[in-house]
């Protein structure tokens, strides 16, 4: 083997062996990392238990207040058809346009304080005023449709529906005095007796929010403390205090074990014995 084929193979020999230190000393610093952070968690865990607790408790509060609220719905067609010359109904393209340019002036007649008198007149029972059942309605309309929806949310489906159908109901009889037109029907009524299920029943997901959020509000607050922390507590903060290895350390006395040496003087005999021994083998 020639000199420069063996000087190439210590080479490659010392790369692959560099590698393999780096590779050793990178593992080693995130398994110390990997023990720094349950070292904090171990020491701290306390602020995470009591952030989850505290969010925990914040959920289960809101939902004791908690109301369920039912929606109703009510559909209306927009749609006038023209009579043509064999005298049969027929729905041409100009009438479609102008009945869809109608459809933004309908949804602000149907929020109107002359529909909503009308409503709480027909139904005094509901115990509300044109206002609050103005405030209610929420209308909707699908572009270039020729449907308008009427929606209305209350705690009992009943009234809701209640609502939702008398609205309908007095816009499309009032349209042909308001309007001078008659192109509005009732395409779907809201069915009082169905049994509905609440459209705001988030009380799960809100305990799970409130689990998670408590859980990483926990950790933040526990590294952040660990962060503002400079005191030196153990040999770990020591070497990263002075850069320097820790070869030993003294643990702590407590005052029953002095007790305990001073009862037993041959302990401290043994002791002192060993110390002996020591010294004269130096």
């Amino acid at each position: 083997m020639s000199l420069h084929n063996l000087s190439s193979l210590f080479f490659h020999c010392g790369m692959k062996v560099e590698l393999l230190y780096f590779h050793i000393m990178k593992t080693e610093g995130l398994c110390m990392e990997l023990k720094e952070y349950l070292r904090v968690v171990r020491k701290r865990w306390w602020v995470v238990a009591l952030t989850v607790l505290l969010c925990f408790g914040a959920a289960i509060a809101y939902n004791s207040k908690y109301e369920p609220m039912y929606r109703a719905s009510v559909d209306l067609i927009v749609n006038e058809p023209s009579i043509s010359s064999t005298g049969q109904a027929q729905v041409d393209s100009n009438s479609i346009e102008a009945n869809l340019k109608l459809i933004n002036t309908y949804k602000k007649i149907i929020t109107s304080d002359s529909i909503t008198k009308l409503v709480v007149e027909r139904h005094p029972e509901l115990n509300l005023t044109s206002t609050q059942v103005g405030n209610k309605l929420m209308i909707d309309s699908t572009q270039n449709t020729q449907v308008i929806n009427v929606s209305v949310e209350d705690t009992s489906y009943e009234r809701a529906a209640t609502i939702a159908n008398s609205t309908g109901n007095v816009f499309v009889s009032q349209i042909p005095e308001i309007m001078q037109v008659n192109n509005v029907s009732v395409l779907n009524a809201a069915d009082p007796n169905l049994s509905a299920s609440p459209v705001n029943d988030h009380k799960q997901m809100l305990i799970v929010i409130s689990l998670v959020v408590g859980l990483l509000l926990g950790l933040g607050i526990m590294f952040l403390l660990e962060y503002l922390d400079d005191s030196v507590k153990t040999e770990f903060d020591v070497e990263d205090a002075i850069g320097l290895p820790v070869l030993a350390k003294v643990d702590r006395i407590a005052k029953s074990d002095l007790k305990n040496q001073q009862a037993d003087p041959s302990g401290q005999q043994e002791d002192s014995a060993l110390l002996r021994t020591a010294n004269e083998q130096r």
